[in-house]
């Protein structure tokens, strides 16, 4: 199931920052996260936006982030104590903190779900069919990799 999640900038960035710290610093904390949890397809729209519903009113949102709501992914959401602990630990001290930091609020405490295509803009392709498309520096790879040691699943 496809979905967009609408969200709003943190008010002491200009919408240039708030893009730029997105795309170049948000997409690459979350991709391994994402992997995990099964995410196939994961694209940024980036602002000016556009909607394709008449009611729905895109001022005070900056941009969408768009993805398929795997069951992992919902768990992440709805019930963390499903994951394991390092998952968690990860998706609450590297996830949590970084959208602290470019969003008003942590995502899930502000996003509006809306149906897959409903929002257009700019579209920045993270993941697609299941492959990352940007490059993720090294650096974030070996934190993951750290969670996951310290949780003992290291393959």
């Amino acid at each position: 199931m496809g979905a967009q999640g609408l969200l709003i900038r943190n008010p002491k960035l200009t919408p240039e920052e708030f893009s730029k710290h997105w795309y170049n610093r948000h997409a690459l904390v979350i991709v391994p996260f994402f992997l995990y949890c099964g995410v196939k397809n994961y694209v940024q729209i980036h602002a000016p936006v556009k909607t394709t519903q008449d009611d729905l009113d895109l001022a005070s949102y900056d941009g969408a982030a768009e993805t398929e709501l795997t069951p992992l992914l919902l768990a992440a959401i709805t019930d963390p104590s499903s994951l394991p602990t390092w998952v968690v630990d990860y998706y609450k001290e590297v996830i949590l903190a970084d959208e602290r930091e470019f969003l008003v609020s942590e995502a899930m405490k502000h996003i509006k779900q809306v149906e897959e295509g409903t929002v257009t803009g700019e579209r920045k392709a993270i993941i697609e069919d299941g492959k990352v498309v940007i490059e993720v520096p090294e650096g974030v790879w070996e934190t993951w990799r750290g969670y996951e040691t310290k949780g003992g699943e290291v393959k």
